[in-house]
């Protein structure tokens, strides 16, 4: 399969698939209320947070995957601090999963936070989402702590981006 990765503007991604791509994977997945979601994943609120990237698979055009990076400026980072990004809500249809979709978006997400001299990259992910840890795990991200956020548990995990010392010198972490 084929995928076009780039940011919510340049794919015309609308609020509808947002919405319905969320509620999927976090809802039907069972990693959220309907209640939860209606507040956490209007449309408006998750563009707002930062870059919106997503995935369209190139021969039906469906919006098959999607994360988002948020830069040090946004009010809707959390637990970064100084320079750091967060990543927040990655995620990727049923049927897209397990060909290395996730993958792409959270490569290019750490991508973007170098082009733009981030010095970190933070994210939080539920303990039920073995996958997902797998894959920040396998991308260079490390467990750092835990959080408690809306009466459920998390893991944090955090990669160094790229330190600047007069030119980019990127980390590599594998």
């Amino acid at each position: 399969m084929e995928f076009v990765i780039d940011t919510a503007e340049a794919l015309g991604i609308d609020d509808d698939e947002i919405s319905a791509l969320l509620a999927q994977v976090y809802v039907a997945d069972g990693h959220a209320t309907t209640e939860e979601a209606a507040i956490l994943f209007a449309p408006t609120a998750v563009r707002e947070r930062g870059v919106l990237l997503g995935a369209r698979e190139q021969q039906h055009g469906a919006l098959a995957g999607m994360i988002i990076l948020v830069p040090p400026d946004s009010p809707a980072r959390r637990i970064a601090q100084d320079n750091e990004a967060e990543l927040h809500l990655l995620g990727v249809r049923a049927d897209y999963r397990r060909d290395g979709l996730g993958r792409l978006l959270v490569e290019t997400a750490i991508g973007l936070a170098t082009e733009n001299d981030y010095s970190k990259i933070i994210l939080w992910t539920q303990h039920s989402m073995k996958p997902a840890q797998r894959l920040y795990e396998s991308v260079g991200f490390v467990y750092r702590s835990e959080l408690k956020r809306n009466g459920r548990n998390f893991k944090v995990y955090e990669r160094e981006s790229c330190e600047y010392t007069g030119r980019t010198v990127c980390k590599t972490m594998r």
